[in-house]
């Protein structure tokens, strides 16, 4: 392996001592702190991956950054019911925080405020009116939901996304029990993805009113319905929308779920909860570049320019951030474009074949450079969903051939070549005619008298 890998893999190992890249220090806000021993089991959690929580009131004074450093790495909103931000925080300064590298996470519950509905706007996500809730007559929970079925046993298998690198299909082993408020998600936003959503048969109606006949058609219904919600920004900070306060609290964490005509089973929340804040404080699924090497074929070292027409070797090594460690990185999927302006070349990288002793993915290729000189960027763009984005961008001048590198004759001249030799031609026997084929010279001439 090449030293410089070795030096970006030795950076990698020390920035991984923390359990999240981004930090340890975690702020929750709630409405009130009585509210503390509810999540019990998730200060736990937290405090078991090495989380420096801190828990305050919406009544008191915070400030989110002091001397353009961020006083905290997360930002947990568990305040549905959260009127006005507390001093020395605002709107701006949360997608500030955002912006400058912090996550947050967000739980809704059908008391949302309008203070926190504005904020999720920011994002491109929409939650339903004030005090509705999602009722599912068919998925509802036997324990917690046999009343009003306000408590929906969500199925992961068929309403969970599948990308593993944010919740893994086989982590969750229960249904997931959800009792809130529905949110939809902005779907020309690529940033945004759907994580969690609703049963065909749920629709949201207005809480006040559940004992009431329903007199008109509900505001989303179906697969519209958002339960859980991720963005990531793009320079790779994340954001987790909740409908609901409750999927977080030790009742739900510990209450045998049992969906409406099935078994008794454990509930699932515990772990969805798990996965999703271990995404959404990027303790996995992070991509990082370690090295990108180029050069001609044949040789070992990057040239200061390429000539057209050059075959050309182009390898970029990445590592994957996961379970405290950087890991080899593997996909199919992984692209090389060759950019002026639009693409002139764009193919998809092959992977090296892993061993035992790699520590990162390398992707290589070979392509053959345009026909076309100037300065081009040699970008490998990979965006997927749940994956840190990776943007890439080596820039590179391409040169065209010398006077005396453009080869003598040109097989798509010929018709010319063809041409010019049988113009000589014709003129060769053109002049020999004219000049040795003309009158006898000893013919007499006759005068007139």
């Amino acid at each position: 392996m090449r030293p410089s890998i070795l030096l970006s893999t030795l950076a990698l190992a020390l920035v991984a001592q923390a359990t999240s890249l981004t930090g340890n220090r975690a702020l929750v806000l709630l409405d009130n702190l009585d509210d503390t021993d509810s999540y019990m089991e998730l200060w736990n959690d937290f405090q078991s991956r090495d989380y420096n929580v801190t828990i305050r009131e919406t009544s008191s004074p915070i400030a989110l950054s002091r001397y353009d450093q961020r006083e905290f790495d997360h930002l947990i909103f568990l305040s549905p019911k959260m009127k006005e931000y507390p001093k020395g925080m605002s709107a701006k300064a949360v997608v500030g925080f955002v912006a400058d590298g912090g996550n947050v996470l967000l739980a809704a519950s059908p008391e949302l405020s309008s203070t926190l509905r504005e904020l999720s706007r920011e994002f491109d996500v929409e939650f339903d009116n004030r005090f509705t809730t999602v009722l599912d007559h068919f998925n509802y929970d036997d324990n917690l939901g046999n009343k009003q079925h306000d408590v929906i046993a969500v199925n992961p298998k068929t309403h969970m996304a599948k990308i593993n690198a944010i919740v893994p299909q086989d982590a969750v082993s229960g249904p997931v029990l959800f009792r809130g408020m529905a949110h939809s998600v902005n779907p020309t936003n690529s940033l945004l993805t759907s994580v969690l959503w609703a049963p065909q048969e749920a629709y949201s109606w207005e809480s006040v009113n559940l004992e009431e006949i329903a007199d008109q058609d509900p505001n989303v219904s179906g697969k519209d319905i958002s339960f859980v919600s991720v963005l990531q920004a793009r320079n790779n900070a994340r954001v987790a929308f909740l409908g609901s306060t409750e999927m977080l609290t030790d009742k739900f964490f510990n209450a045998k779920a049992k969906k409406h005509g099935e078994a008794e089973t454990v509930s699932g929340n515990r772990k969805f909860i798990e996965e999703l804040t271990k995404w959404t404080f990027r303790e996995k699924g992070v991509l990082e570049v370690v090295a990108v090497e180029h050069h001609k074929v044949g040789e070992l070292e990057a040239p200061a320019h390429y000539r057209i027409k050059d075959n050309m070797t182009y390898t970029i090594h990445l590592a994957e951030y996961h379970d405290g460690e950087w890991h080899p990185f593997s996909a199919d999927d992984v692209q090389l474009e060759l950019i002026m302006l639009d693409p002139y070349v764009r193919k998809t990288l092959d992977q090296i074949a892993l061993t035992e002793e790699s520590t990162v993915g390398s992707f290589s290729t070979t392509v053959q450079l345009p026909d076309q000189y100037g300065v081009f960027k040699f970008m490998v763009n990979y965006k997927r969903p749940g994956l840190g984005y990776v943007e890439s961008v080596t820039t590179v001048g391409i040169h065209p051939f010398r006077h005396d590198q453009y080869p003598r004759f040109i097989s798509q001249a010929k018709p010319y070549y063809t041409s010019a030799a049988s113009m000589g031609v014709g003129l060769l026997i053109f002049s020999f005619v004219y000049l040795w084929g003309g009158l006898d010279s000893s013919a007499k001439t006759t005068k007139k008298a």
